[in-house]
């Protein structure tokens, strides 16, 4: 199928809610008795008919009441033709990466690193927790939000199997401030969102690593003990006087569910706290695109739809929503194959390049990949009478081999 804009998704029929406009069909569209711009799911009837017939169909968000969020969070009229929030969201898709703000990026992101390690080794230790430190850098982060976001967000696509609850915490804070950004909160509380990612995940230091990476399917006894992270953690940073109350419950209650089916206490939507709701659905996008031991990566696209699904039930669906937005349909670092069969690195997708982003295109050297020449899809006409170039598929981070550090250091 063609690729998808930033404004469209693709889910299984059964997914379809009352409201949605379905604008594609894995089935030609001449098969139905729909009108040609889209059907508007409007009754039981139409949707038992696409699932009856389809296997997947692809829905305008913009068009569909039932994305709540995203039909308010998108453009609106004003004196400057967007919303603040709007613009918050955007910051992403907006921000355009060179060599010196990747830097900058750099040295931030070899900063949270550097933290996380400590902590890590100091939890194993059992020496006493301090997060100060880290809870300095991710000040800096925030405070550099606009300038260096999209390039932090390139950086987590960095995946290293043995790396992975480092790596996994720093990302998750990088994207828990970018999303916080995005929804509006102050500064303040995105330094918080910034700090529960860091911390969130850091019980798993105290879980058995045999147990933590075991390829296979867990027991139901050894799944109960990885569950215990959150309590492990919790109780390890509660006393920290550098941490928060409202980010110490969200470490405890990260894997709560809207639909009373997480853990550890199985709370109600209603008692899920906004910044634990938040960490959720950041720390299930890093960990669905990052390689694990029991499941390879998936590509941003799939994680998106993930979420899609599971709004509602296991993420809060307005913050869902929004995250889409803040993301887009690529982001910068997404890694893509174009339509010739080239690989190739999504640079820059502002607003009003469609499906066609700035990129670069990725080739391999002496057995390792680097970034070429840059190639601006939008600008690709059909003048010469050749097929116009495009994005053909979202590829998963380390696709073919490629490894994100490499792109990075060949970045010039």
């Amino acid at each position: 199928m063609s690729t998808l804009s930033e404004y469209e998704l693709k889910i299984h029929p059964d997914q379809l809610e009352l409201g949605h406009f379905v604008i594609r069909l894995d089935i030609p569209w001449r098969d139905t008795s729909f009108p040609l711009e889209g059907v508007r799911i409007g009754s039981a009837e139409t949707k038992a008919w696409l699932q009856e017939h389809c296997q997947w169909v692809v829905i305008d968000l913009e068009r569909s009441p039932g994305a709540r969020g995203l039909q308010r969070l998108g453009p609106s009229k004003s004196k400057s033709g967007q919303s603040a929030r709007s613009q918050r969201l955007d910051v992403i898709r907006q921000a355009t990466i060179d060599p010196p703000t990747l830097q900058a990026a750099r040295i931030q992101y070899l900063a949270l690193e550097a933290g996380v390690d400590r902590l890590i080794e100091t939890m194993q230790q059992g020496a006493a927790f301090d997060a100060g430190s880290v809870r300095a850098v991710v000040s800096e982060v925030v405070h550099s939000l606009e300038s260096n976001l999209a390039a932090l967000v390139w950086l987590t696509r960095i995946k290293q199997q043995d790396r992975y609850t480092a790596q996994h915490c720093i990302n998750t804070s990088v994207l828990a401030i970018g999303l916080a950004h995005g929804l509006g909160w102050s500064r303040e509380d995105a330094e918080l969102a910034g700090l529960a990612g860091m911390l969130h995940d850091l019980g798993k230091a105290l879980v058995d690593p045999e147990v933590l990476n075991k390829p296979g399917r867990l027991t139901p006894e050894e799944f109960e003990h990885v569950k215990q992270h959150t309590v492990l953690g919790f109780e390890m940073i509660r006393e920290d006087p550098n941490v928060p109350l409202a980010v110490a419950d969200a470490v405890l209650s990260h894997h709560e569910r809207p639909d009373g089916k997480g853990y550890p206490a199985g709370k109600e939507a209603a008692s899920i706290k906004p910044l634990a709701r938040l960490v959720a659905i950041v720390d299930a996008y890093d960990a669905i695109t990052s390689h694990r031991v029991y499941d390879p990566p998936r590509s941003h696209h799939q994680a998106l739809g993930i979420l899609w699904k599971e709004r509602g039930r296991q993420f809060d669906a307005e913050m869902v929503e929004a995250f889409i937005r803040l993301m887009g349909w690529v982001s910068p670092g997404t890694l893509v194959r174009l339509s010739n069969g080239d690989m190739a690195m999504v640079l820059e997708s502002k607003s009003g390049r469609g499906l066609r982003p700035l990129v670069r295109r990725v080739v391999a050297v002496d057995g390792r990949y680097r970034l070429a020449e840059v190639i601006d899809l939008a600008s690709q006409g059909s003048a010469s009478g050749n097929a116009l170039l495009r994005i053909s598929e979202v590829l998963p981070d380390g696709a073919e081999g490629v490894d994100a550090r490499d792109l990075i250091a060949s970045f010039v």
